[in-house]
């Protein structure tokens, strides 16, 4: 009986969340690319529910589009611009003013430095 009742309460659950790509740009750039940005974003990001969007090819070969993930209070703080390399398993968001400030290491800021070149290469307007 036990197990019946456990069984029945597992259906009824809310299935589990996870990244997503919300808009259906995943077509622009591929089911290969689109499953590689996800894998991406779920290691960089522990949030399950991150909302992927915009996707498209940039012009000197990596991916960029959009990614809303939560915040601490655990409300989704607003889409941020994002640059991937797929061919480097390189995954950044575009890094705002204070993080830009106060970087928590050397390598941090590398990373945002990488980023931002990335993506004015790849994403920005020509």
């Amino acid at each position: 009986m036990r197990g019946l009742l456990a069984a029945l309460l597992l259906l009824a659950a809310p299935g589990a969340r996870a990244q997503s790509i919300v808009d259906g740009s995943a077509a622009t750039v591929g089911p290969p690319a689109a499953s590689t940005i996800l894998v991406l974003v779920g290691r960089q990001f522990p949030d399950p529910e991150a909302r992927i969007a915009g996707l498209r090819k940039g012009r000197d070969g990596a991916v960029c589009g959009t990614v809303d993930v939560r915040n601490r209070m655990g409300t989704h703080a607003g889409p941020r611009p994002f640059v991937a390399d797929l061919s480097e398993n390189f995954f950044a968001r575009l890094p705002e003013g204070p993080e830009l400030r106060s970087p928590a290491s050397p390598a941090d800021f590398k990373a945002m430095q990488r980023a931002k070149a990335l993506y004015e290469a790849n994403c920005t307007a020509e």
